[in-house]
């Protein structure tokens, strides 16, 4: 049968879209295609599963799955090529929120979002995990363009570790990158009012990585400006350790500005866990109506939305049945078909 190989600017036993890669492989290969996980940048750790790109020498007649998030100079000679392509975008996060703090990372997500339109015509067919990376795929001028949601497998959720927080007043937990386009800034503030005017015993807990150590040491000393008390800033944690914040965890918090699709909304609704968000890119058709929506600029309603979803119980097992709902449908055996039909339709589609 054919192959369908998959082409990564960078690959890391922690990161996400390698992740995606990886599991897709072992589905690639029950439904009877061969094919490996090739990328430029590899970590030593990861290195056993996914080989150099310099490696990669597909045959005519393979498919060429690539997974696209940024700029990725090493990946453009394989726009050239004859083989058919499946692009599998992940969003590139504007570079706007980058400048002043990572001009690298700017540049480079600059370059990726200017060189999209020549990923998305060269493509077969187009896929993103969200309609709202959709448009973006059709406004590049992609022919064909599906929505294939991520692949949410919920049995890593299991196992249980320890939580990076300690204490006993409610647990607000905020789960993503340190980036600007996250606002943990808006987190806190917002996180110092609650805890100010409803609950002094309250905890705020950050799981995440840093941009940077500067931009790290930048939300550190925020922490000090908001006047906030009894916040772990625990960066990267073990999948268990995060499980087990879920658990102890009275709400989910975001004020992030730009997501893609945002993996933690469906985690929390796993453990039952209410959630108070901004309504940005694609959150809305990821959370549905499982989320408390926070349409206001005023933090002081955030404030008041976070108590609210602490301790209302009504609030609390409406929000848990609606996210009962929308874990069906971004279920595995869904997504599985989705990404399945987006194979099919590269295979039936001619070589350039």
């Amino acid at each position: 049968m054919t192959a369908v190989h998959q082409a990564l600017s960078g690959a890391g036993p922690v990161d996400a879209v390698t992740g995606q890669a990886l599991m897709v492989q072992r589905l690639l290969r029950e439904w009877g295609h061969e094919g490996g996980v090739f990328a430029d940048a590899i970590d030593p750790r990861i290195a056993d599963r996914v080989k150099p790109l310099v490696d990669f020498q597909p045959g005519p007649d393979d498919v060429l799955l690539v997974r696209y998030s940024a700029y990725a100079p090493k990946l453009r000679p394989l726009v050239e090529w004859p083989q058919r392509k499946l692009l599998v975008y992940h969003n590139v996060t504007p570079a706007k929120y980058l400048w002043n703090h990572h001009p690298g990372v700017a540049v480079a997500c600059s370059l990726g979002r200017d060189q999209l339109p020549v990923w998305a015509r060269a493509a077969s067919v187009a896929t993103a995990d969200s309609e709202f990376n959709a448009a973006e795929l059709r406004a590049a001028g992609a022919a064909e363009v599906r929505s294939v949601p991520i692949l949410f497998d919920p049995a890593p959720l299991a196992e249980r570790g320890t939580s990076p927080s300690s204490g006993d007043g409610p647990l607000v937990l905020a789960v993503g990158r340190l980036t600007p386009n996250k606002r943990h800034d808006l987190v806190l503030a917002a996180f110092a009012l609650y805890q100010r005017e409803c609950a002094p015993d309250a905890r705020l807990l950050c799981v995440g990585p840093g941009l940077s150590p500067q931009y790290e040491r930048l939300v550190t000393a925020e922490v000090e400006r908001s006047g906030a008390r009894n916040v772990v800033l625990a960066g990267s944690v073990p999948q268990a350790d995060l499980n087990a914040a879920y658990a102890e965890a009275d709400v989910l918090l975001s004020m992030s500005e730009h997501e893609g699709f945002c993996v933690p909304l469906l985690e929390a609704f796993h453990f039952a866990l209410p959630v108070v968000a901004r309504p940005a890119g694609a959150m809305p058709e990821v959370g549905g109506d499982a989320v408390v929506w926070d349409h206001d600029d005023d933090l002081a309603v955030t404030a008041e939305l976070i108590d609210l979803a602490v301790r209302d119980d009504e609030l609390r097992a409406t929000a848990s049945e609606r996210g009962r709902a929308q874990l069906e449908r971004f279920s595995l055996d869904r997504s599985e078909a989705a990404l399945r039909e987006a194979v099919e339709a590269t295979l039936a589609s001619r070589r350039s």
